[in-house]
């Protein structure tokens, strides 16, 4: 017999849930695997509604990011131990850092400079603000 999945909102399900998810479990996964836990709608649906899981969730995303480090780490002993080909090894690799960047993206992301030597790039500027700078030349002259 097919019991009714929970949709009464429950805090201390999702931090078990979260944990799950901390520890580099993907939350679909983590929600289809006990009959206790919500569905994934009625989980979003939490999410959306509820500030403190929202905080919760972030935080165990950040936290898997860190697992995932240590996914990173696991392959490259396999690789030292010859049970991996490095090509196998460099796509694992590079896929678990953009996992890494996604999930924790201040952490782990790709920082992209715009400056120019430390300054900030010069931006275009509005027709208006050309059309002042032309009159403010104009008045020097």
């Amino acid at each position: 017999m097919n019991m009714a999945r929970l949709t009464e909102y429950d805090y201390q399900l999702c931090i078990e849930i979260c944990d799950k998810v901390a520890n580099n479990q993907n939350i679909m996964d983590v929600l289809e695997s006990d009959s206790r836990y919500p569905s994934w709608p009625t989980f979003r649906r939490w999410k959306h509604n509820n500030e403190e899981l929202r905080t919760l969730y972030v935080s165990s995303q950040q936290d898997k990011a860190i697992a995932i480090e240590k996914e990173i780490d696991d392959t490259l002993q396999l690789l030292k131990s010859g049970e991996i080909e490095s090509s196998s090894a460099n796509v694992i690799i590079q896929t678990l850092k953009w996992k890494m960047g996604k999930f924790y993206p201040k952490m782990f992301g790709e920082k992209l400079d715009v400056t120019t030597d430390g300054q900030p790039l010069n931006t275009p500027i509005s027709h208006a603000e050309l059309q002042a700078a032309k009159e403010k030349f104009n008045d020097e002259l």
